[in-house]
């Protein structure tokens, strides 16, 4: 099975590889590195421990606790630091405990008191904010502690009875994140985070008879994090997000909580590397599924995906004021023949000064209206206020449609934006654009690509891997594209590999109508009605 001879090999690298140091994030006092090799190697060990029987892997572990208890402190002023290297600690403990000395044991157990749970209960009462945000904050500090907790439980049964009486309840703001359709706003990277860190702490509350039904938000989620992977492994990277799939360690919990053969399958065909706990817990190996190709949208996520054969189109919705959300609604992605030929540039450095920061974020290129693929209207970026509402998916001869209508309070237009898949190489973006008592200002449509480009007026030729996509301004008449290189501001990540097509959208009175085809081989003779026209249900 490639699970276990994955996670022997690790272990036996892990085996021969240096005890870990204190690693900071460059440019950012943040310790992450370093915690999550901690909790990776933790969890390899133990696994292959069990695996093979013996005694040297967890003699291993053992070593790599007690060279992270003597770290000075882990890093309480960013507490996801905190909170991920007590997970593994905690982890840690409770699987090395048979072989552990009195005083080893005691050296691990206080690290894990001292250095992480007594800095949690201190930050609780100081009214860190993360108690009660709805995002990766809370999941992962309150699933932290809950580990903590459930390793001390025979140890001090004060001290874990007290943090699990903070952080139990408090779990449920972070847990709210989640949609009812098991869909994440953050984006696919944060969405993995926070699933990993939620099937934790109900695992190890169980493991304690604590507890409650898992929401059935979760129970559904694998289903969102497999709809943003494209056929070509690479997922909608919106917001601050990276094309290359971080893939959840918890699939195999997921599929079994879901009861899907389709979730079975997920777990055994998701792109990523694999991770000890996928033989934790390993669903059984499934047949071929049947396509699950209906147009499906997420909320209040605010992302639709059509897809049909390796053609697959994301479209993004949602919000602006989301946690790590760039200025992006509208923006899209889009493979055909299993090649992005429509991208998004990803995620900035995080070590930017004041990248977190509201008054400066957006300030940098990639947080940008004018670095995604959508419209910039009478030249101006989107607020931060600015919201999509989902008009629909839905599907009728065997082409498959989603659209959604922007808001923002700085708009003085109506903006509608839809796109349409009809059969397996042919894709249009259809936008609308009106202003109530006066003429529609003129905009900007662009999107950005890693392919060869050749222009040729309305239309322009892409070119990847061998397959080559027409990018064509049907309406309004008489535009032609235009192409530059991604701008990469001095300072910012490089965007050599991506260009920009783009073209101007003139003003007029009435209703702006823009549709763009991007097809392979011969193009589709059909052409989508008005958007209020399409098949759309909510």
């Amino acid at each position: 099975m490639r699970y276990s001879d994955w996670v022997l090999q690790t272990a036996g690298d892990i085996h021969t590889a240096p005890l870990l140091e204190l690693e900071r994030e460059d440019g950012r006092d943040v310790i992450l590195p370093t915690s999550r090799k901690l909790f990776d190697r933790i969890a390899t060990l133990a696994v292959a421990d069990c695996l093979v029987g013996g005694s040297a892997f967890r003699r291993r572990a053992i070593r790599e606790l007690l060279n992270a208890a003597v770290f000075t402190d882990w890093n309480p002023t960013h507490f996801l630091d905190t909170a991920e290297m007590t997970t593994g600690m905690a982890l840690g403990l409770c699987w090395t405990r048979p072989l552990l000395t009195r005083a080893d044991h005691d050296t691990i157990a206080t690290a894990i008191a001292t250095k992480g749970l007594a800095p949690g209960l201190a930050a609780a009462a100081a009214g860190a904010s993360w108690m009660t945000v709805s995002n990766n904050w809370n999941i992962v500090c309150c699933t932290g502690m809950i580990a903590g907790a459930a390793a001390m439980a025979d140890t001090d049964a004060t001290l874990s009875g007290d943090v699990l009486a903070c952080f139990r309840p408090a779990l449920r703001y972070g847990l709210s994140a989640f949609g009812a359709d098991g869909s994440y706003e953050e984006g696919p990277d944060y969405w993995e985070y926070a699933t990993r860190y939620a099937v934790l702490a109900h695992a190890l509350l169980d493991d304690l008879g604590l507890a409650t039904d898992m929401p059935d938000a979760i129970t559904r989620t694998w289903r969102y994090g497999r709809d943003l992977t494209g056929p070509s492994g690479r997922v909608f990277n919106f917001g601050d997000a990276t094309e290359q799939p971080r893939r959840a360690p918890v699939l195999g919990w997921l599929a079994g909580r879901a009861s899907e053969p389709a979730a079975t399958a997920w777990q055994h065909t998701a792109p990523g590397d694999p991770h000890p706990f996928d033989l934790l817990w390993c669903a059984p190996e499934a047949g071929p599924q049947p396509a699950d190709d209906a147009p499906t949208a997420y909320e209040p996520a605010g992302v639709a995906v059509l897809r049909t054969g390796t053609t697959w189109l994301a479209l993004k919705g949602g919000r602006n004021d989301v946690n790590h959300a760039h200025l992006d609604l509208g923006t899209f992605v889009l493979e055909i023949a299993g090649r992005r030929f429509a991208s998004e540039l990803g995620r900035e450095n995080y070590a930017l000064p004041g990248y977190f920061e509201p008054a400066r974020r957006f300030d940098y290129f990639r947080t940008q209206t004018a670095a995604h693929s959508t419209v910039l209207i009478d030249g101006a970026p989107q607020s931060t206020t600015a919201f999509a509402r989902l008009l629909g998916v839905g599907q009728r001869d065997g082409r498959r449609f989603a659209a959604y209508a922007m808001g923002d309070d700085g708009w003085p237009v109506d903006w509608r934006r839809g796109v349409a898949l009809d059969g397996t190489d042919t894709a249009f973006i259809v936008d609308e654009l009106e202003q109530e008592g006066a003429a529609t200002p003129a905009g900007l449509w662009q999107f950005y690509s890693e392919a060869t480009v050749d222009l040729d007026g309305a239309c322009a030729r892409l070119t990847l891997d061998g397959v080559t996509v027409t990018a064509e301004i049907l309406a309004p008449v008489s535009l032609v594209w235009s192409f530059e290189p991604a701008p990469s501001p001095t300072g910012e990540s490089s965007n050599a590999a991506f260009g920009r097509l783009f073209f101007p959208v003139p003003a007029t009175t009435g209703t702006q109508s823009v549709v763009v085809r991007l097809a392979a081989g011969r193009p589709s003779l059909w052409r989508p009605a008005a958007i209020a026209a399409w098949p759309l249900a909510s």
